[in-house]
C-alpha cells in the first residue's frame, strides 16, 4: 500500500493550484472560440435569409 506523507501532501498544493489556472486559461480560450465560431454561423445564416 502506497502512503503520502502529509508532508508530501502539503507540497503538491502548489504544484496543483499551478496547474489548474493553465488550465483554466486553457479552457475560457476554447469557449471563446466556440462563441465566435457561433457568432460567424449566425451572421452567415443571417446573410443568406437576407438574399
Amino acid at each position: 500500500m502506497f502512503t503520502v506523507s502529509f508532508r508530501g501532501r502539503l507540497l503538491r498544493i502548489p504544484l496543483l493550484s499551478a496547474e489548474a489556472k493553465p488550465r483554466a486559461a486553457r479552457k475560457l480560450a476554447r469557449q471563446r472560440v466556440v462563441v465566435r465560431l457561433e457568432a460567424r454561423h449566425a451572421l452567415e445564416t443571417a446573410a443568406l435569409a437576407a438574399d
